[in-house]
């Protein structure tokens, strides 16, 4: 990953811009982001369950236990390209920008070419020592001007963080909803972050969290893609609270991702 811009007003605040060359892209679009979208763990304990279920004699004849075992053995991504995305953003705020996701959300969808409810991205950010909670909202687009329109039209970023940061009960019933998920994960670490993170939100006068804008682009660098909208946002969306904006350039158009994803030429 290369940083090819970046803006800090302070720790907490600011935007950046990263590419990724394309053999790397290849190996992060076959590998992590695959592994999100099809959630091999969850996959895995489903699959372990139907196999043990195969292994009783009422059950051997059963086609419908069949065909569901061998389309969970099956690893093909067929998913809208926004998904893509949006699995690309997690996996790259995880491994490079401290942020902490540890829920799946995909398996929340009744329906796998839905849209979520709420928030794209519900989790935690380490910054400082200091561990607050994650908001945010993921967009991928192709569009050569910029910023691109999904980041100022009426349901883009720039409206989307501004409505997380106005609307108290949205967030509140975001924080209601990852706390949910902690048995669920089983997990000390998911555990302690969210203890952290909501002693630092309701810790001061002013609930302190982050919200995270992030676009995801097959186009050429610009840094006039989130520029602009930080600098309305950082008007609108007052300290202390967290903003910040990232750009992510692949090198490969989103028409190829899903042939990558699912190893085909």
């Amino acid at each position: 990953m290369n940083v090819v811009y970046q803006h800090i007003d302070r720790a907490f605040r600011g935007y950046d811009g990263v590419s990724f060359e394309e053999a790397e892209t290849g190996t992060l679009l076959s590998g992590k982001v695959k592994g999100v979208l099809v959630d091999r763990p969850q996959r895995q304990e489903m699959l372990n369950i139907l196999q043990t279920l195969q292994e009783d004699t009422g059950f051997q004849q059963s086609q419908t236990l069949l065909q569901d075992i061998q389309a969970l053995q099956d690893e093909s991504v067929d998913v809208q390209t926004f998904r893509v995305g949006e699995a690309l953003a997690e996996v790259v705020l995880q491994e490079h920008f401290q942020c902490r996701l540890y829920w799946n959300e995909l398996r929340d969808a009744r329906n796998p070419k839905g849209n979520k409810t709420g928030a794209d991205l519900v989790g935690f950010i380490e910054i400082n020592n200091e561990v607050l909670f994650l908001f945010g909202e993921v967009k991928t687009s192709s569009e050569t001007t910029a910023p691109p329109q999904v980041m100022t039209n009426p349901d883009g970023i720039e409206n989307q963080l501004k409505s997380l940061y106005q609307d108290h009960n949205k967030r509140r019933i975001l924080i209601s909803y990852i706390q949910s998920k902690i048995p669920l994960v089983n997990g000390e670490n998911f555990k302690n972050d969210f203890n952290n993170a909501i002693r630092n939100y309701y810790r001061k006068i002013d609930a302190q969290y982050l919200l995270y804008g992030v676009l995801v682009r097959d186009t050429t660098v610009n840094e006039n893609d989130v520029k602009s909208s930080y600098e309305r946002l950082k008007e609108q969306i007052l300290d202390p609270i967290g903003l910040k904006l990232l750009a992510i350039y692949l090198p490969i158009t989103k028409e190829n991702w899903r042939n990558i994803i699912n190893e085909t030429k």
